[in-house]
């Protein structure tokens, strides 16, 4: 991959946070047919049971050491069976939820540049959904990754990177655990289960800019929601990835990790221990889209063909076109037919204009269904939506 399409998905990510000019960032978008999609986090899953877990500490009085009670069992985790399309067109922010199929937005982030430590590091504003009102409402921390189910969050504070990792109650906006750590962490992403939790460790903040090559992540914890952040493993950052920022994430099947790359294949897989596995079939292709594979494994979106806005959706099984779809990035997969996407007004969609975009659901036949209401990409405080499984 060429250093200029890592910049460019980072401009992406940078995007939401700090104002380019107009015509860098066009002649950034349309330079995504050449870029695989690093990912910084995937979330969805089934149901899966989350226990707490028994503490052993020294308390006070004649210096002997007694267990703790146990930790209250976490609730189990519980995916909906609702699809009920749920739209907010009339906010600038979304502020109901935002769903289709089986999944949702469970949380969006706006962001800035900020200068922290002589350095200018991209801070993020988050907003969560909140099960009991049924709205995303501001919370406090500087990083975070939604269960499937959208009942708990783990959460990071700032800065970044943190000693500890919260699991929040989204019901009851209270951290139910910390979890601590020895080597601190500046990503999380929950496993497609929602049992167990993948932290990357850094030294420094990843969100600072830096110069290529210079990522401090040193590597990771899978975390047990029953057993604590188990043990770490090393897995230094990979130097001819320009991108500060390299969180590990999940495979589909949760049995394997996923490190990114900046070549082709995007991503390079291992064990849970940290062995290098061979990849699953078609996870490690090149991907342009930040939806990935269809549910069923079967269906593959890619940017194209130009001038577009076009992506193409093809059948990995059987090489066939099954769709091009008038939009300018496919996010997520609602179910099996159905995309989220970004895309701008057909009527005003070239030069700047393609920046005046929003959310939408579109089928392979090319439906297109309004989600949210527009946006401006190019300009700080955009905002930009996280999907997990409802």
């Amino acid at each position: 991959m060429k250093q200029e399409t890592i910049v460019k998905h980072a401009l992406e990510d940078w995007g939401a946070q700090a104002r380019v000019p107009a015509d860098l960032a066009d002649r950034a978008l349309r330079a995504r047919s050449r870029r695989p999609h690093i990912k910084i986090a995937l979330v969805g899953g089934t149901s899966a049971l989350l226990a707490g877990t028994a503490a052993v500490a020294l308390v006070s009085g004649g210096g002997a050491a007694r267990p703790r009670p146990p930790a209250p069992a976490f609730e189990p985790v519980t995916l909906s069976a609702d699809t009920t399309l749920r739209t907010d067109l009339g906010s600038a922010f979304p502020r109901r939820l935002v769903a289709a199929g089986h999944m949702a937005v469970s949380a969006y982030f706006t962001g800035r540049t900020v200068n922290a430590n002589g350095k200018q590091t991209f801070e993020r504003t988050w907003h969560l959904y909140n099960p009991s009102t049924g709205e995303y409402e501001p919370v406090p921390w500087a990083y975070l990754s939604v269960a499937p189910g959208m009942g708990r969050a783990a959460v990071l504070e700032g800065p970044l990177p943190a000693g500890r990792v919260g699991v929040y109650d989204m019901k009851t906006r209270k951290v139910v655990r910390w979890i601590r750590v020895d080597h601190p962490v500046g990503g999380a992403a929950w496993s497609p289960d929602g049992r167990r939790l993948l932290l990357t460790s850094y030294g420094s903040n990843p969100d600072a800019q830096g110069k290529p090559g210079t990522s401090s992540r040193t590597g990771y914890y899978v975390a047990d929601s029953a057993a604590g952040p188990g043990a770490f493993h090393p897995m230094p950052a990979q130097r001819d990835n320009p991108g500060t920022r390299q969180d590990l994430g999940w495979s589909r099947d949760g049995a394997l990790i996923w490190a990114p790359t900046a070549t082709v294949p995007a991503k390079t897989f291992y064990s849970l221990e940290g062995g290098k596995r061979p990849a699953p079939a078609h996870e490690a292709e090149y991907e342009d889209e930040e939806a990935g594979l269809s549910p069923n494994g079967t269906l593959l979106p890619k940017f194209g063909p130009k001038p577009g806005p076009a992506v193409t959706v093809t059948n990995v099984v059987t090489g066939k076109k099954a769709a091009q779809l008038p939009i300018e990035s496919a996010r997520a997969w609602a179910d099996d037919r159905r995309l989220f996407a970004i895309g701008c007004d057909p009527l005003k969609c070239k030069g700047i204009g393609e920046f005046r975009n929003r959310l939408l659901l579109v089928d392979l036949k090319g439906k297109i269904t309004p989600l949210t209401g527009y946006r401006r990409s190019d300009r700080e405080g955009s905002w930009v939506p996280v999907f997990t499984h409802r």
